[in-house]
């Protein structure tokens, strides 16, 4: 039939009568065809050849079918081990790994998701997501993770929206391409699954949902141009299958399809960004995963959690655990290095020697020598292996190094060629792939792979002093192994082969005499090995290297290589900078954030916080210390400005599972109500978080009420809340009132410096009358609820009476309240003297920057001196009192023995007042622990009067007398004083008059003193 034709029969017929319609001589036709009878139409959108539709029943059954093959096939993994490669259950070994969503797995973006979630619409879209790009570096899982997913479909556990779904190898893809340049997308089908009838019909069936899975799109050699390419809508049309995968990615064939393609980092054959619906990378196993592999691999559970104490130990293994690969490669060498004689000496301690360990182990497995042997036969049977190994090695570094490939593979025909035995490829070390009953070779781990590159680079230098790497030795030239290493490193760089980081590591760690000595088999002169120590030199060249403007990435390969080589020198530089605070004297390059996270990530000590508050950071060297930020309990970024983008990277960590993180103080970062909304994800899962500081950050009423819905879930476990200047106003307090008679877990809650007014503080009375309330300390410093009013005017507020009435409840257990900068006065005084006499719980309080005055502070004493008063912390700072007071204040510590802090800074008392309030501090009555007395017009007349009040104090452990007016005149009394003080640990005396001298002096008092602490000294 002529293309385009047209051919029209409008005929009709009555019951049992007989049609003579057109006769299509071909079986086939190139285009697509619509055959009308009534109000049927039959359409063939895509042409091809007609084949007979399946009716439901048969495609019903089909699909089973399908279904059950496909779990059958993917029920079993396979198992790299010693005794090579073995067959276990998928579900009995499967681990989960941690996916993350965005260009990459370190994507300041990404965030988790689940392996079945990854075809489900994005947020806020109702259209499927058609094309999956999923990336992970060699051995992090990708093919497992396919395989998985497959099972569970079979199984009916995930993605039923799928009737038949199809998974394709790229290895066996390039296989099949050398034979076959075209074929058809329904005979590419019908040769992988054999059971698919009627493959054409099946695919042009636009009510079928299917997904087409290319797995390993790094690992091909397809020829795949999205820019030149055939248009192929035939899904029985033969073309390229770099075509196939361009057409079913642009939609042009099977537009209903949905496509997934897993590839390593950077491969050659970039699918365009357009036509890539959600892009999702593997970050591996995490914390729990890798003791669970250890554990469910390891059958004698004794030795399990050995090898995962050994591990946790070895903490640059540890991290490469996050690789499955890696994972499996340890455990085997570990199988056979705590069975061994000497375990202490014989334990990996880099990844060079794990994988040293491997080669030999492999070895000795296909010799028979299952038992530990001793080091003779060890080196005889490398000896017997050199020439293969060196070959396979020599193979693999021209096609790796020269030619660029990623992935090196060969056949039989190769291995014969270059003379290399069957059975060390076959042991262990490679994986094979049969198709059309050809077979190649590849390694079973990308690692494996630059090991053996670097170990014949390393034996090409010491067996045959030649440099593979770069230029040859010249006649009279000493040669050096610290050079080749030098020139590998330069051109790495130079060409940015940043994926042979492995290859530069192992070639570093190659360098030791550990390494020369474990090898020495395969060494000519292994024999005479002498002490002569590479690694120092290959060291050095690497620190210099390190100084230098280099990218992030590079300097953490840098400094990997200088791990093999076990030099921890700039680790600890770097480490000793980070706990003396060294790095805040400046801003840090991205080089320093990234050599700090790594230092902090591979120390085997746990710190407490991660004080980035420190430090001048660029936004990069935010997101690299963020992404480790779950390693640490406590996290301090006050005015990091880390703004929506950067919190967003650290709530994706805090919702790993091993996240560690229970403090988090995020004072002044430029936070929205967005940040909230994720931190209520974070604070419902994560049930470590106890403290969260969100002082001077922008979230306002709407991001209180986000945190409101955490705050009502039962599984919360914050305890303190700070939200102080986040401009808040009454809006929000209805609604924080009603968590508060809910929620039993928070008892700190900070509200200062916003407009809450008194309407706002009333509803947070009501809560705190409540029996359920579970509060205990409460900040209202500066909320603009007092007496003097929000328009600078003094009026007849309430606000005082109505935090009062609450204090006098009896369901009241607040124990600690701020009231600073407030303009509470002396008529306020009056009402919280009222509620004092019947409070029992209330210990601290804070009544700074108001307007007290001497009046307002004698009618407080007169309740403090009360047999029943509780109150253990004063603060009445700036409160505009003279020494007229200090005679009251005097007489409440003849008879309060709880009052053990007192804050009268920025009070002028001077001289004469503090000789009065220090009258009963000379008795041993006074359980006085915290004294401070900044800015009271203090001089050195009044010097000799901590001697006299203090010297046999067993109670008192800090004093400020900061921004006084002493002279060197005062220091030999401080002296007399602080040394008497036995129980003084800290003392403020900076803005005093003090010469050189006279700070010179009391900074010898730390030689007598170690414990004692004195800031403000400068010499």
């Amino acid at each position: 039939m002529a293309t385009g034709h047209r051919i029209e029969n409008h005929q009709s017929v009555t019951g049992g009568g007989k049609l003579f319609a057109p006769n299509i001589q071909s079986d086939h036709c190139s285009g697509p065809v619509t055959v009308s009878m009534g109000n049927q139409t039959i359409v063939n959108h895509y042409g091809g050849t007609y084949e007979k539709e399946l009716s439901e029943a048969d495609l019903e059954n089909l699909k089973a079918t399908h279904k059950n093959k496909s779990r059958e096939a993917f029920k079993y993994m396979t198992e790299s081990g010693e005794k090579g490669r073995s067959q276990v259950l998928l579900n009995e070994r499967f681990i989960d790994v941690s996916i993350t969503e965005g260009e990459n797995s370190e994507d300041s973006n990404a965030t988790s998701i689940e392996l079945g979630d990854i075809f489900k619409p994005l947020s806020g879209q109702d259209r499927p997501t058609l094309t999956v790009v999923t990336e992970g570096i060699a051995g992090i899982g990708k093919s497992v993770l396919v395989q998985k997913l497959i099972y569970d479909w079979a199984s009916g556990v995930a993605l039923s929206e799928y009737d038949f779904i199809f998974c394709f190898p790229f290895r066996e893809l390039s296989l099949l391409s050398q034979d076959k340049k075209e074929i058809a997308v329904a005979e590419l089908v019908k040769q992988y699954y054999p059971h698919i009838e009627n493959c054409g019909s099946l695919l042009a069936n636009e009510a079928m949902r299917t997904l087409f899975i290319f797995d390993g799109l790094s690992d091909g050699n397809l020829e795949v141009d999205f820019n030149k390419h055939i248009v192929c809508r035939d899904v029985s049309r033969a073309v390229t299958l770099g075509n196939i995968l361009v057409n079913l990615v642009k939609k042009e064939l099977i537009p209903s399809a949905s496509i997934w393609i897993t590839t390593r980092h950077g491969a050659k054959n970039i699918i365009p960004p357009q036509y890539i619906s959600r892009r999702t990378g593997i970050k591996g196993f995490q914390d729990q995963g890798i003791e669970d592999y250890f554990r469910r691999r390891c059958e004698n559970q004794q030795l399990a959690e050995k090898m995962i104490q050994v591990v946790k130990k070895q903490r640059n293994l540890f991290f490469m655990c996050s690789v499955p690969a890696f994972c499996c490669i340890l455990f085997s060498v570990l199988k056979t290095v705590l069975n061994s004689a000497d375990v202490e000496d014989e334990i990996p301690q880099t990844l060079t020697e794990v994988y040293s360990h491997f080669l030999v182990d492999l070895i000795l497995f296909q010799e028979e020598k299952l038992e530990y042997v001793g080091n003779e036969l060890q080196v005889a049977l490398l000896q017997s292996n050199h020439d293969s190994i060196f070959r396979l090695g020599k193979l693999v570094f021209e096609r790796s190094w020269h030619q660029g490939s990623q992935t090196v593979s060969f056949n039989e025909a190769e291995l014969n060629q270059h003379q290399i035995k069957l059975s060390l490829v076959c042991g262990g070390l490679c994986k094979d792939i049969t198709k059309d009953n050809k077979k190649s070779y590849s390694f079973v781990h990308l690692a494996v792979q630059e090991y053996f590159a670097a170990l014949y680079v390393f034996l090409s230098f010491h067996n045959q002093k030649k440099n593979p790497i770069g230029k040859s030795f010249q006649l009279f030239e000493k040669p050096s192994y610290s050079q080749v290493c030098k020139e590998a490193c330069e051109s790495a760089s130079k060409d940015g082969k940043s994926r042979q980081e492995f290859f530069l590591r192992f070639l570093c760690g190659l360098g030791t005499i550990k390494s020369q000595h474990f090898l020495k088999g395969l060494l000519v002169h292994g024999e005479n090995i002498k002490e002569k120590d590479d690694s120092k030199k290959i060291a050095k060249f690497l620190k210099k290297t390190l100084q230098t403007n280099i990218p992030p990435e590079q300097a953490i390969n840098i400094l990997h290589c200088l791990n093999e080589l076990n030099d921890i020198s700039a680790l600890d530089e770097v480490k000793t900078a980070f706990k003396t605070g060294t790095f805040s004297s400046g801003s840090l390059s991205p080089v320093q954030c990234a050599a700090l996270a790594f230092v902090l990530k591979m120390s085997e000590q746990n710190y407490k916080e991660l004080d980035l508050s420190l430090y001048k950071l660029p936004s990069v060297g935010i997101q690299r210390l963020l992404l480790i930020a779950n390693y640490f309990t406590g996290i301090k970024l006050s005015g990091a400005n880390i703004k929506d983008s950067g919190l967003k990277i650290l709530t994706d960590e805090m919702q790993k599972q091993d996240c560690k993180l229970q403090n988090l103080k995020l004072d002044g970062n430029n936070l929205t109500y967005k940040s909230c909304e994720k931190l209520v994800a974070v604070l419902k899962d994560n049930h470590n978080i106890i403290l969260l500081d969100l002082t001077d950050n922008n979230i306002q009423d709407k991001g209180v009420s986000s945190l409101c819905n955490a705050l009502e879930d039962a599984k919360c476990s914050l305890r303190m809340l700070s939200v102080g200047g986040n401009k808040l106003t009454t809006g929000c307090c209805e609604r924080l009132a009603t968590v508060l008679k809910q929620n039993k877990t928070l008892v700190e809650l900070d509200l200062s410096n916003n407009r809450i007014g008194e309407e706002g503080l009333r509803q947070l009375t009501e809560a705190l009358k409540n029996e359920n309330c579970a509060l205990l300390k409460l900040g209202l410093n500066s909320i603009f609820a007092f007496e003097f009013g929000i328009m600078g005017t003094y009026e007849d507020a309430s606000g005082a009476e109505i935090l009062c009435d609450a204090l006098k409840s009896k369901n009241c257990v607040l124990q600690s309240l701020g009231l600073a900068k407030n303009s509470f006065t002396q008529k306020c005084c009056t009402n919280l003297i009222s509620s004092l006499t019947n409070n029992h719980t209330l210990t601290d309080i804070d009544l700074s920057s108001n307007n007290l005055q001497n009046e307002g502070i004698t009618a407080l004493c007169e309740i403090l001196k009360g047999p029943d008063c509780k109150i253990q912390s004063l603060k009445v700072a700036n409160t505009k009192l003279t020494s007229d007071c200090c005679g009251a204040l005097a007489s409440v510590f003849s008879t309060n023995q709880t009052l053990t802090e007192l804050d009268v800074s920025m009070n002028e008392l001077g001289n004469n007042g503090i000789n009065t309030l220090f009258s009963p501090f000379k008795t041993s009555h006074c359980k006085l622990e915290k004294l401070r007395l900044s800015k009271t017009g203090l001089t050195d007349a009044c010097s000799k009067e901590f001697q006299a009040a203090f010297a046999t104090s067993q109670t008192l452990i800090h004093l400020d007398v900061s921004h006084n007016r002493f002279t060197d005149k005062a220091a030999p009394s401080f002296c007399d004083f602080i040394l008497d003080c036995a129980s003084l640990k800290s003392i403020r005396m900076e803005k005093n008059r003090f010469s050189v001298n006279g700070y010179k002096t009391l900074e010898d008092l730390k030689k007598k003193k170690n414990d004692l602490q004195i800031v403000g000294l400068k010499t």
